[in-house]
């Protein structure tokens, strides 16, 4: 029986180098048995860029994560035609898991838009948090019901309820999806390397691909 299961979902539009190290960081710390990637399907409070389909997406985390045993790629939200806020997807997940409390993996990012979630928070009751810093990003926090815990007493005593969260200083690098869509191949570093030349080509605009063929001409 799985006991400790993490979910780390987003857009992935595309995915990069922050969500890897969000995921190794979270595989090194927080003593998980199986780590769910869950791609948004159509977003609650944003739209997908359009570049990328939803098996494009499914398919780079699974080549970017595929050497990770612990690492899963759910499609739970892709198969929606509706949109699947995440409360949606932690009722799903009791009702499929009933004894097992999931770990809630996000961004500082993501934590500072939590109370504008679909039912906040109501999350509180059906898992837990753990909220990942970038380099250079300054620790801010929200009026919360969440119960602090340390990552000492995390490893010590990993919770056995839901409403805890836990705060991570980490060296998340300092990028996201947005960044790089805007200009794909001035930020082709921050991509992996197994899915970089993809990623290059769907997100690409014909101007730029054009430019780059008679480049290479």
């Amino acid at each position: 029986m799985t006991n400790h299961i993490a979910i780390f979902g987003g857009s992935f539009d595309p995915p990069h180098i922050g969500h890897v190290r969000l995921v190794e960081a979270a595989l090194l710390s927080l003593d998980i048995d199986a780590l769910w990637l869950i791609p948004t399907g159509n977003p609650v409070h944003k739209t997908l860029s359009g570049h990328a389909n939803h098996q494009q997406r499914i398919t780079w985390l699974e080549d970017i994560f595929g050497h990770q045993p612990r690492v899963v790629v759910k499609t739970w939200e892709t198969e929606s035609q509706k949109p699947a806020p995440a409360i949606d997807t932690l009722r799903r997940f009791q009702g499929e898991f009933p004894d097992v409390i999931p770990t809630w993996l996000m961004g500082m990012d993501s934590y500072l838009d939590l109370p504008h979630w679909m039912d906040y928070p109501q999350h509180v009751q059906l898992c837990n948090l753990a909220v990942f810093r970038r380099v250079g990003q300054e620790y801010s926090d929200i009026p919360t019901p969440w119960q602090e815990i340390s990552l000492s007493q995390w490893q010590l005593h990993p919770p056995k309820k839901a409403g805890h969260i836990l705060h991570l200083d980490g060296d998340l690098p300092d990028v996201s999806s947005s960044q790089i869509r805007s200009n794909p191949a001035l930020y082709q570093h921050l991509l992996p390397i197994s899915t970089c030349n993809a990623i290059l080509a769907c997100y690409a605009s014909p101007s730029k691909l054009r430019q780059k063929r008679e480049t290479h001409d």
